[in-house]
C-alpha cells in the first residue's frame, strides 16, 4: 500500500475536527501498523461534577485511538468507519491529568479491521480499555 489515511492524517492534509475541538495530540509512531498513540488532557468542563471525567467524553478518545489505529491500515481516500465499540473503564479521570492511549489493529481484514486501545494516566496506572470493529468507507 503507498500512501495510508495515517500518513494523511500525520502530514494535515487530512483534518479531524473533533480531535482539535478536544484536544487529542497525535504521538509520534515508529511503526504506525504496530500501534499509534494519542495523548490529552482532560479539561475540567467535560468533567461530573466529582470532578473525573465523564464516561462518554472517555469513550469519545478510545474512538479516536481505534480510528487513528485502523487509518495506518487504510488507503489514503478510506476513512475508518466505526460499526461498535466496548470500553470497559478501571478508574477515573481526573481533571487537567493527562492521558496517554495507545491503538492498535488485532485483525485487518479486507471488509473489516478489529482494533484495540488501551489508556493510562501520567503514572501508568491503567484508565480504561476498548475494542471495536471498523470499516472502511470512502
Amino acid at each position: 500500500m503507498a500512501r495510508t489515511r495515517w500518513d494523511a492524517i500525520v502530514d494535515g492534509s487530512v483534518s479531524i475536527p473533533a480531535h482539535e475541538a478536544l484536544g487529542f495530540r497525535l504521538e509520534q509512531s515508529s511503526d504506525p501498523h504496530t500501534s499509534v498513540s494519542l495523548s490529552w488532557t482532560v479539561p475540567r468542563e467535560l468533567c461530573n461534577s466529582a470532578g473525573n471525567l465523564q464516561g462518554g467524553v472517555l469513550a469519545a478518545f478510545a474512538d479516536a485511538l481505534l480510528g487513528a489505529a485502523t487509518a495506518a491500515h487504510l488507503p489514503e481516500d478510506a476513512y475508518p468507519a466505526l460499526a461498535e465499540m466496548k470500553i470497559s473503564i478501571f478508574r477515573p479521570a481526573r481533571a487537567a491529568s493527562t492521558l496517554r492511549g495507545t491503538g492498535r489493529v488485532v485483525k485487518a481484514g479486507a471488509r473489516v479491521l478489529f482494533a484495540e486501545a488501551d489508556i493510562v494516566d501520567s503514572t501508568g496506572a491503567s484508565i480504561a480499555r476498548a475494542s471495536g470493529t471498523e470499516i472502511p468507507a470512502s
